[in-house]
């Protein structure tokens, strides 16, 4: 697949990084000289070109039309979706647009299809506002994907000093949920569990289990988790406005903190529920954040502006003993600052818009395929006639860098013990690391 990518920033070169990675041709157009030439130094297989995304010329002499797959994603909505249209008049076959402006999107969606004649719009913002949801939605969980058309779900959860699945290999771990911990993250690094795999406090595991016994099996890992009834965000910028919103809409109190006077205050006046509260704190010192009830909150969630502000803000949340405490983060490299700190989870925006785009955009040939974290990808396959996989035995039949994970059949989720082969209908649940997911693809399209 040949991808041309509009926009070097934050996003736009983590998309170019997964497709490079896994072998597709990418090239990058920016105007900015000197992002170009810091990016051309970071030892990608990406061609970098200084071109406008706007000019209609300069995209024709990119060779726009003959894209696979068009992607503007630069810090202005209006040149992306200018570039996009441009791009799709010259034969551009898929064409994606970030887009910030809310209102292109229907009511709790983060994408949207076919607007203007564009394939899909996403909004980095909304993606990371609908990632925070789901790591609010159940308890001792920070992350839930669902697959199988609902029937199993993906939990990432906390291990904690106490939890039950600390210091013993998972295949000893004691719970009566029907569930399986697929990956260990530790350390910024991803594993794929085996029957050695022992989780440490600290440590996030990766989780399966059928929708019905989601919330006990997370209960299992984390029995000391809170539930969450009342939130306290931390910057009224557009994450921290979607967010509030959202969870009123779900029945959860707000708390909504922003050192800028003037933000508070528009804060204020959009967010009309009786169940959300805007406060403007200069500060987000321990004593601040006491003195507006946050201690009396089940979750922080931090989203200021500036990483280095989330994460202060994060550092005294922690101190006041919450049950959860995310942090939004711009930048890949405070990632590891933030778990030093204690933060339980973190969200990023431009991987979250990966994940979107990357969902529909790859020939992996999955149903579903889901970035749980950098590195960590989840997919979802039907067992169709003619799959490969078809009658196979489940044991050694993946490539390296994967691991089948989960099986729906006849709507029973069954684990790799469970099962001897493959069988027509089977719904498989797939964790990949690395260039996994393209290799598997690789193996299914033969």
């Amino acid at each position: 697949m040949r991808a041309l990518i509009a926009g070097a920033g934050e996003v736009g070169w983590y998309l170019a990084g997964r497709l490079a990675r896994e072998g597709h041709e990418v090239e990058v157009l920016d105007l900015d000289r000197e992002l170009l030439l810091h990016r051309s130094r970071a030892g990608l297989d990406v061609r970098v070109e200084r071109a406008d995304a706007a000019s209609p010329k300069d995209l024709l002499e990119q060779r726009a039309g003959g894209a696979d797959l068009f992607v503007a994603v630069t810090s202005i909505d209006a040149i992306n979706l200018v570039a996009c249209l441009h791009a799709k008049a010259q034969g551009a076959t898929r064409t994606m647009a970030r887009v910030r402006d809310a209102d292109y999107y229907p009511a709790g969606e983060d994408t949207a299809q076919g607007t203007l004649g564009i394939d899909v719009l996403v909004s980095p913002e909304l993606a990371a506002v609908g990632d925070i949801e789901s790591a609010l939605r159940v308890r001792g969980a920070v992350r839930v994907e669902r697959f199988a058309d609902g029937a199993l779900a993906i939990a990432e959860c906390m291990v904690t000093e106490n939890s039950p699945a600390a210091r013993r290999a998972v295949v000893t771990r004691p719970h009566a949920t029907h569930s399986k911990i697929g990956a260990l993250l530790r350390d910024g690094r991803v594993h794929l569990a085996n029957k050695d795999t022992t989780p440490l406090p600290g440590d996030h595991v990766v989780l399966a289990v059928g929708r019905d016994e989601l919330k006990e099996a997370c209960r299992e890992i984390d029995p000391v988790a809170r539930n969450v009834h009342r939130v306290a965000i931390f910057g009224a910028g557009q994450i921290g406005v979607a967010l509030a919103a959202r969870l009123a809409h779900l029945g959860r109190e707000v708390v909504v903190l922003e050192p800028d006077e003037r933000r508070a205050r528009d804060a204020a006046e959009v967010l009309e529920d009786r169940s959300i509260e805007v406060l403007w704190e200069e500060g987000a010192s321990e004593a601040a954040l006491r003195e507006a009830g946050v201690d009396t909150c089940d979750a922080f969630v931090s989203c200021a502006d500036d990483d280095r502000a989330t994460l202060l803000a994060c550092t005294h949340a922690d101190r006041l003993d919450i049950g959860l405490v995310l942090a939004v983060l711009s930048r890949e490299e405070f990632a590891p600052l933030a778990e030093a700190l204690g933060v339980d989870g973190i969200i990023a925006p431009r991987l979250a818009a990966a994940e979107r785009i990357l969902r529909t955009s790859r020939g992996t040939g999955a149903r579903k395929s889901t970035l749980i974290v950098d590195g960590l990808e989840a997919l979802e396959y039907r067992m169709a006639p003619g799959n490969p996989l078809c009658g196979r035995p489940i044991a050694a039949s993946l490539p390296h860098d994967t691991a089948l994970t989960a099986v729906v059949r006849d709507g029973k989720v069954r684990f790799p013990s469970e099962i001897d082969r493959y069988e027509q209908g089977d719904i498989a649940l797939v964790l990949a690391t690395g260039n996994g997911a393209q290799k598997l693809g690789a193996v299914l399209d033969r």
